[in-house]
């Protein structure tokens, strides 16, 4: 079988990162979430993937797809019909692990993204590719929302490569053709803003970090329209990390030092 070349973007390249690192959990012993089918993606891509060996990315990367996966579930349990709208989805495959119930999902990136996303992930009932920016608005062209029809926004690895400036613009954009979206964003720490080198797996790519935050209600203060209902720490599901760890993430300040998936609601004016 020809593998797949990769021909991405210093950004995008990172998307192999997430994929890389649940084909690994979907081998262990007990695996946390069902992975099976990014080991198949694996398997169809000629890249050294031996470079990515960050503990702490590998369990960042499991902690996040459980905390979204959980929170996705609720949100189409309660609103089944909806409409999702999954930004800066490089190689995700949350729809071939949880039940869409009779969502429609619109998987949007950068071109170079969707193209390799467009050859190696099957096509899948109500699942549909967008090759522009987060920042191009004219992306909302592409999507069908019906009168009263709820929307769900994701957006996980991309703020932290975004400066609050372009974060501003996509939260604006939303703004301008959704009267009211739930959204669950992935918040980083301004701790890591331009200090991509103390990442153990993203610093061995061409990928910067410009964003953070230090709580996910200060993102209501980038722009109006956003209220912040509330956060999950990765620290809490964090599991094998040492007994020095589990010391450490008991401590407020250092807790509030990991990543996490946060909610919002952002509502037109």
């Amino acid at each position: 079988m020809t593998k797949e070349q990769i021909n991405l973007g210093a950004v995008q390249e990172t998307l192999l990162i997430p994929l890389y690192y649940r084909s690994l959990e979907a081998k262990s012993e007990h695996p946390r979430i069902d992975a099976h089918y990014d080991v198949d993606l694996i398997n169809k891509i000629d890249y050294d993937f031996s470079k990515y060996n960050g503990k702490m990315s590998i369990e960042g990367c499991i902690v996040r797809s459980i905390i979204l996966d959980r929170e996705v579930n609720k949100y189409l349990n309660d609103h089944p019909d909806c409409v999702v709208l999954n930004f800066g989805c490089g190689l995700c495959t949350r729809t071939k692990r949880i039940d869409i119930k009779n969502s429609t999902w619109y998987n949007i990136d950068l071109p170079d993204a969707i193209e390799l996303r467009n050859k190696l992930v099957d096509k899948q009932d109500n699942c549909y590719n967008i090759g522009k920016s987060m920042l191009d608005e004219t992306w909302a062209n592409d999507v069908k929302v019906k009168p009263g029809q709820d929307v769900l926004v994701i957006v996980e690895g991309v703020f932290m490569y975004l400066t609050e400036e372009e974060i501003r613009t996509f939260i604006n954009i939303i703004k301008k053709n959704y009267r009211k979206v739930f959204a669950l964003f992935e918040i980083n720490h301004t701790i890591f803003a331009n200090n991509t080198k103390f990442h153990d797996s993203v610093k061995k790519t061409n990928a910067t970090f410009k964003w953070g935050i230090k709580h996910g209600k200060d993102l209501e203060n980038i722009t109006s329209g956003v209220k912040y209902f509330e956060e999950w720490n990765y620290f809490d599901l964090y599991e094998n990390q040492g007994m020095l760890f589990n010391v450490f993430s008991k401590i407020g300040y250092v807790k509030n030092l990991s990543y996490k998936i946060a909610s919002y609601e952002i509502t037109s004016e």
